[in-house]
């Protein structure tokens, strides 16, 4: 902690992929800097993240009106712009002019692992300059993979959307014979968005055979994925109630060769995956060719949907504990700044409890920087194609529950004729 007394100007950059709540988290410095207008004079916020100040392109925040910050809070997507830029060592004369430029001496950086990184080595060289700035790093990610932290604000809400989406494509795929329905979410390194779409299988409350509802089968990048044992996993569970809803992370495309289903490569030199619907297209493919399936009810169905970024941003679907977390890191940012915290990343600690609750804490950068939090075998089934209740405890408190769903229980009726047998033509 550096208790030299601080004054001058504040920055917030957002970095990375947005999500539904990131804006909550930008209001909280908002609402949180007016507590201490001796020590931040204005707060400026990077137009489009580090681009905005390499090109010296900042906003007035200061000069909105209160009123707007309401709005703003549950407006999804990066109200100020965002960016995917790795700060450059020749970037790095250009950053500390502008800082200077502009008496920047508090910067709020609202973003996942990269921008973690990226806050890391401007802190860094702020040190070898002795130029007089805080940093700290707000937490911000839907892949919920940073260290440390409980859960990222992001995480709950994309949690939300999957888990919806799922339930309702579950019903969809159950509306037909000899249906398999694939969707591939995000997810490069950590399973922790397709895992959460297990959460639709608690929404049927009058289920009694929980192997019914889907989805059936979700494959994770913490387990090794074998095409053999994926569709011999497709094959049982077709066996068994005549369909299959498979939710697959993106991240699987690693072991399968990256290569063939990567669009574009960014600056920190990650695989753009939701840009392509190659992954989904191959493995409805695999599975078009080698499922055994009855005939007599017709032929295969087998169908695969990228989500895509759309599970990311859905206006008015974002979760109630999600945007209270994430306002919540923002404001604390600002009050442990002023007590003289640098070089370190909010974290939520999660209170035990029947009830949830979390806390804020403090961590330092370089335990969040270039690090991934992978989910803990413990939240994997023994099959390792779907979840435990370990992981439901963990995840319902952030996201919440699906829609109580219902399906017709009415027995069939004793068959009086022959089996009908339709010609082909």
């Amino acid at each position: 902690m550096n208790s030299m007394t601080l004054k001058g100007n504040a920055l917030i950059i957002q970095s990375g992929g947005p999500t539904a709540v990131i804006n909550q988290s930008l209001t909280g410095i908002m609402t949180a800097s007016r507590d201490y207008p001796d020590e931040i004079h204005k707060v400026y916020g990077a137009y489009h993240g580090l681009h905005g100040v390499l090109y010296e392109n900042f906003l007035d925040l200061s000069a909105e009106e209160n009123r707007i910050w309401q709005n703003i809070a549950v407006s999804p997507g990066a109200a100020l712009g965002s960016a995917r830029i790795k700060p450059r060592h020749s970037d790095l004369d250009r950053i500390f002019e502008v800082f200077s430029a502009h008496d920047i001496k508090f910067v709020f950086y609202n973003g996942g692992n990269d921008s973690a990184e990226a806050a890391q080595l401007i802190r860094e060289e702020a040190n070898k300059r002795n130029y007089a700035v805080r940093i700290l790093h707000v937490p911000k990610t839907i892949d919920n993979d940073l260290m440390v932290t409980d859960h990222c604000p992001g995480y709950g809400s994309v949690a939300k959307v999957v888990s919806h989406i799922i339930a309702g494509d579950d019903l969809d795929n159950r509306s037909f014979f000899n249906s398999v329905k694939i969707n591939v979410v995000m997810g490069r390194h950590a399973g922790w968005i397709a895992a959460a779409t297990a959460i639709a299988k608690k929404g049927h409350i009058d289920i009694e055979d929980d192997d019914e509802v889907g989805p059936h089968l979700i494959y994770l990048p913490e387990v090794e994925f074998n095409e053999k044992k994926f569709l011999s996993d497709v094959q049982k569970t077709y066996n068994r109630i005549g369909r299959a809803t498979i939710v697959v992370a993106e991240g699987i495309a690693d072991q399968l060769g990256e290569e063939r289903f990567a669009g574009e490569v960014d600056e920190f030199g990650n695989a753009l995956l939701s840009s392509s619907g190659k992954l989904g297209d191959y493995l409805s493919n695999l599975i078009k060719k080698n499922l055994v399936y009855n005939t007599a009810f017709g032929k295969l169905r087998c169908r695969a949907d990228t989500l895509g970024y759309l599970q990311r941003s859905l206006a008015g679907m974002a979760s109630q504990t999600d945007q209270v977390d994430a306002f919540l890191v923002g404001s604390m940012a600002v009050h442990y700044m002023m007590k003289g915290e640098s070089d370190k990343m909010v974290t939520l600690v999660r209170v035990p409890g029947e009830n949830y609750k979390c806390e804020t804490s403090l961590c330092d950068l370089k335990l969040v920087s270039q690090k991934t939090k992978l989910m803990p075998k413990s939240m994997i089934n023994k099959d390792e194609n779907g979840v435990t209740e370990e992981f439901f405890q963990y995840v319902l408190p952030l996201a919440g529950s699906v829609p109580e769903l219902k399906a017709l229980k009415a027995p069939h009726i004793k068959k009086k004729l022959f089996d009908y047998v339709r010609p082909e033509n």
